[in-house]
């Protein structure tokens, strides 16, 4: 009992190494395996708060730091006259890069605080597919991606909060069509199965290894370590997606092949066609 009243001060201080010797198997011993396995837990969430905090500081500095520097250079006049419009444009896109990041900060922190309540819904997911298609059209054109809609029924009806699905829909569109190959292929399938329904949103990318799977819910997780976040985002919109899902007491899934591409595929509650839709 002494140990653990040391080595809990020591926690207090942000310690969390230190753990009890377990000698008896006794109510004694149970309470040190029990003391240890707290130790294991807040030892791991330290960690992952330390990591959490790092990766913030570099996802920010980084825009900041380019915003910081063109604007310098137009005031200095390092930057030509001619080219101000430019860099100045840059600077707009990190500044929205930046306030993007921000957004989904609060996002995550309010969805895991749970700050906010969803407001469940009936519509046709169908139709909010339709629509998010239609506002990515500008992007799937420039890399000339095939796209296949496969919807089962016309309607598809589902009881959901429709702003919360609609982030999860658009990020998970937003990913296949980013990781898709030049020339490749989206495709988009819901279907009913008993009380529920499916939402099956699938590239011709080039699939996420095996050991990287069971991490790209982790927040700022990049399968490829070695692109910029500039470029292929900053990893913490699976994690706002995951978050929703639960949150529905729904679930979310990844199939992959290497070469072949990823499927992301969940489910939301399925629904009858509401009285002033018949």
């Amino acid at each position: 009992m002494i140990q653990m009243n040391e080595i809990s001060r020591e926690f207090a201080q942000g310690n969390f190494s230190r753990r009890v010797k377990v000698q008896t198997k006794d109510e004694t011993g149970q309470l040190a395996v029990n003391f240890n396995a707290m130790a294991d837990s807040l030892e791991k969430l330290e960690e992952m708060r330390r990591s959490f905090v790092a990766n913030v500081s570099h996802e920010l500095r980084s825009p900041l730091t380019s915003i910081m520097g063109y604007v310098q250079g137009v005031l200095d006049n390092t930057i030509k006259p001619d080219e101000r419009d430019k860099y100045l444009k840059i600077s707009l896109s990190e500044a929205q890069r930046l306030s993007k990041l921000i957004d989904e900060l609060l996002d995550l922190s309010q969805i895991e605080s749970g700050q906010f309540s969803l407001n469940m819904v009936v519509f046709d997911i169908n139709e909010q597919i339709r629509r998010s298609i239609i506002s990515y059209e500008e992007r799937i054109n420039q890399k000339n991606i095939d796209v296949e809609v496969d919807f089962e029924d016309e309607y598809c009806w589902v009881e959901a909060d429709v702003d919360r699905i609609q982030q999860v829909v658009l990020n998970l569109i937003d990913n296949a069509i980013k990781y898709n190959r030049e020339n490749g292929k989206l495709t988009i399938r819901t279907w009913k199965r008993r009380d529920k329904a499916y939402i099956k949103i699938q590239d011709r990318g080039p699939g996420i290894p095996k050991e990287d799977i069971v991490h790209i819910w982790e927040r700022f997780y990049q399968v490829d370590k070695s692109r910029s976040s500039k470029n292929e985002g900053r990893g913490l919109g699976l994690s706002i997606v995951k978050k929703i899902i639960e949150q529905h007491e729904q679930n979310i899934w990844v199939n992959s092949r290497l070469g072949e591409g990823t499927a992301f595929i969940f489910s939301l509650k399925s629904a009858r066609r509401p009285e002033r839709n018949r």
